[in-house]
Order: C-alpha cells, then structure tokens, then sequence
C-alpha cells in the first residue's frame, strides 16, 4: 500500500496486533507478580495462603486486560488542521489535539514480534511534556510511516527519532558512517563497563527475593538457622568474591552485546544517527540544533584500551532528556575530533584558558569527614565495637580520597563560542556546551562559601544543567555578565 493512500482525517486505530501486544504485556506483569508466590510453593509455603494472593493476583490482571482491551476499540486518531487528534478512555472520553510544531521527536520501535507482523510501535513526545503524549502499541509500518512523513512536511524543522528494522524503511538523506563496533569491539566495551553496577543488580535481585519470601511470610532466617555452620576461611571469602567480580562482567558483556550489537554511528548534513541493538533494532537521530551539548568520558580500563563514551544531549522535556540523548561507546579520540569539528567546526582546545576550581572545595569536605570519623569512632569506643574503627577511618580516606582526585581534575574555560569543562575522578571527563544555547544561569552561595567569597554557578540548557563548584564570587559574576549578553546578542536558533 502506498503511503499516500492513508487517509488521516478518518478515524485509524492501530493494528489488531496490539491486542497481542496487551495481552503479552498483561500476562508479563502477572508472571512477575506471581514469581514469588512460585518461590514461595516451591521452599514449602503455606498453599492455603498462597492461593488467596494468586485468586487476588488474577483477578486483577483479568480485570485489567479487559479493561485495555476495551480501550482499544475506544482508542483511534484523526490528522485535522495541522493537529494530531487522540480520542480515548472507557468511562471518560478524553479527546487531546497535538499541533504539529509542537511534536519534538517520533519514536518508532520494532522488536521481533513487531517484525512478524510488520508493525511498530509510536510514541509522540511533545515540548515540555513530562512523558509520552501518544502511543500506540502496534500500527502498521506504512501507516506509521506515512504519519511520520506528514509531520515532517508540516514541520519547518523536523526532529524525528525513531526505532525500526532500517531494512524496512527506506533513508530520505545520505548518512556517511563515523564508526561502527565490530564483535571485537563489543567485547572490549563489555569488559570495561561499571561493573558495579551489574554487581549492584545481582545484590537487588537477591534482596528482592529475599523481601518478597518475607512479604508472604516466609521466615527466611528460619531456615538459614537449619545450614550448619562452617569454618568460613580466606580462601573460601576470595573464591565467593571472584565468583561475584566474574559473574559481574559476564552480566556487564551481555548488556553491551544487547544493548550495541551492530552498532553504526553516522553522520548526515543536519545531524547524527546510532543504530544498534540486537532483539530490538533501535534507531536514534538528532538534529544538530537540537544537540545542547556533548560530553565524553572514561574510565582506567577504558583509557587502556583507549576507549571513551561519547553522549550529545539533546532538548527534550525532564524525563524524557535520558532516553532521547545519544550515547556512543567505544569511541577513539579521532571520532570525537570528527564530531566537535562537525558541531562547532575547527575547535583547539589547547588554546583554551583553563581555570581550578578554589582549593576549599576539598578542604572543607575532608574537615566535615574527619568530624564525622572522630565521632563514629569514639560511639564505636564507647559501645564497645573498637574493632569497627579501622573500617570507619578506611571509607573516610576513601571519600577524602575521591574528592582530592575531583578536585585536582575540576578544570573549566571558554572561548568566544564555548564553554569547556573538564573533570573526574578515576578517569576523565570532558564537556562542551555552546554558550548562545545557554537559557539560564544560576549563582548559589552556601554561608560557608559566603564567608570566603565563593559561589557555585549552575548554566541551564534544553537538556539539562552544568555546574561549577566553588570559583571566586566576583568571577562568577563576570562569567555571568559575559554569557548572557552574548546570548542576548545571538540570532542563532538554540533548538
């Protein structure tokens, strides 16, 4: 079917496919909130007790999966007067009209059970709004399509992001690619991730199993009395601990290979494009003028390898700024150059005039740690756990520690068109924001920083806010005079 043959200014639902969509989604929800009445049967629960929660569970979920599929066939959208028209709800009819110059970005997404049946699944994100405004699980991809195009020709700038099978969907402009990540690469990435924070989710999984036995009263620790007890040595505490680091990073290889497989960064006339993913094939593009500013960063084993993540942070309403932002890893230098030079043009950041951050930003965390040493220490004393101190004294050197590294890092500067700010702490980062794109700036004054003539200065953008810590009070000011007034004299559009 052709995409000029959809008529939007009759009413158009989604695909029948959507009801399997809800039905799926239903039925996930019920397994998650059955799994630890599963658990629960299985360690020896109470039936009796269990099968009034699991009568309850279901009966909600039934009601629920009525209740959505009768919204279904209530649901349907019409295209009038440049407007995008949602007509929905069961007992109160809702009816919301999205003019088309205020439509930010269009999220397609097509999972394999999209693919089957040629559907995707439509998001519209509005300006300012704080979620989604219009979706629907399932439309057909020509339907989708044809929507999407009809935006864009209304749009004087159209900003689409989009998430699809690209073999399906033909490209309206040349993209030439800036990198791509072989299998190689992936690996490499997955080793050097936050591996704490796969440890952290295998802590939360078992935390949650362990709160849920205990919400259908279950004693856990009833049955942890029954293990015998065993001489737990060194060897034993360091074989539990690799076991923990190495499932870590097999957890943290997974979520790349997911995350990244194929992944293409490329570069158009107007902007950028990422596609990756495995099971959902996920496309995101941004205009450049909606790109705010760009930040890249590493850690020890990344710089290693010499890798970096690159991220262009896009405007985008507070909760839909992270999902809507570009996130590039395994990044070289050279890719970044390539970046920075197609956003800003040719940028020597050498040339910058960078300046430290004052020294008391350190001096006066390290004075309240040691305060805080001091009197955990002498508790500790006095209820007799002395032999808690040492650990007390070993996490107050670590954040003393830590913010001696963010200190001696925190470096900021500018130039006529951009503002450059580096720091971290076990390894570097860089950001750059363009001053015209600046819609606010914000002094904040502690009475401590007060005493001392110092201020914090936060500059607000589209996609979020950049802060400076502790600079002097009377440059500050003049960093704000400065800023504004350029911004004040630019015509540039900021998005």
């Amino acid at each position: 079917m052709k995409k000029n043959e959809f008529d939007f200014s009759i009413p158009n639902r989604q695909s029948y496919v959507a009801i399997l969509m809800i039905l799926f989604k239903t039925i996930n929800v019920l397994f998650r909130q059955l799994l630890p009445i599963v658990v629960v049967i299985l360690v020896g629960g109470s039936k009796s007790k269990t099968s009034y929660i699991l009568y309850f569970i279901i009966g909600v979920a039934v009601i629920s999966m009525a209740y959505s599929l009768i919204n279904f066939f209530k649901t349907y959208f019409i295209v009038q007067d440049a407007e995008l028209i949602l007509h929905t709800g069961v007992f109160n009819r809702k009816k919301m009209a999205i003019p088309f110059n205020k439509i930010q970005t269009i999220n397609f997404e097509q999972n394999i059970i999209h693919r089957f049946f040629s559907v995707l699944r439509i998001k519209v994100d509005t300006a300012g709004s704080e979620k989604n405004e219009f979706e629907f699980h399932a439309l057909q991809s020509d339907k989708a399509n044809a929507l999407r195009d009809l935006v864009m020709k209304e749009k004087r700038t159209p900003v689409i992001t989009e998430e699809f099978d690209t073999q399906q969907i033909g490209e309206s402009s040349a993209f030439t690619p800036i990198m791509s990540l072989s299998t190689a690469d992936l690996l490499k990435v997955g080793i050097t991730e936050n591996h704490l924070k796969s440890g952290a989710l295998i802590f939360l999984f078992f935390f949650w199993i362990y709160q849920n036995l205990h919400d259908v009263g279950v004693d856990v620790d009833e049955y942890s009395e029954e293990i015998p007890d065993v001489d737990v040595g060194m060897l034993f505490i360091v074989f539990i601990i690799s076991v923990f680091i190495i499932v870590s990073v097999i957890i943290s290889m997974i979520r790349t290979v997911v995350r990244d497989y194929d992944l293409q960064f490329l570069r158009s006339a107007r902007g950028f494009k990422v596609i990756s993913g495995l099971f959902t094939k996920k496309e995101v593009s941004a205009m450049d003028v909606k790109i705010q500013q760009m930040a890249w960063s590493d850690n020890l084993l990344k710089r290693m390898i010499g890798f970096k993540n690159l991220s262009l942070h896009q405007a985008s309403s507070a909760e839909l700024s992270s999902k809507q932002n570009i996130h590039i890893p395994g990044c070289r230098m050279h890719h970044i150059t390539e970046v920075v030079r197609s956003l800003f043009g040719k940028v020597d950041f050498d040339h910058f005039e960078m300046h430290k951050i004052d020294i008391r930003f350190f001096i006066r965390f390290s004075l309240i740690i040691c305060i805080l040493i001091l009197m955990m220490g002498t508790l500790a004393y006095y209820i007799n756990h002395t032999d808690k101190i040492v650990y007390v004294i070993i996490a107050g050197l670590y954040f003393i520690g830590h913010r001696y590294l963010s200190y001696r890092k925190k470096t900021f500067g500018h130039n006529e068109e951009l503002v450059f700010i580096k720091g971290g702490i076990f390894g570097d980062k860089a950001e750059i924001l363009p001053i015209f794109k600046i819609q606010a700036i914000e002094l904040n004054q502690t009475p401590y920083q007060t005493r001392h003539q110092l201020c914090s200065i936060t500059l607000f953008t589209a996609s979020g806010r950049t802060q400076i810590p502790y600079i002097s009070h009377h440059f500050a000011r003049h960093l704000t005079d400065l800023f504004l007034s350029k911004v004040e004299m630019d015509r540039r559009k900021w998005m």
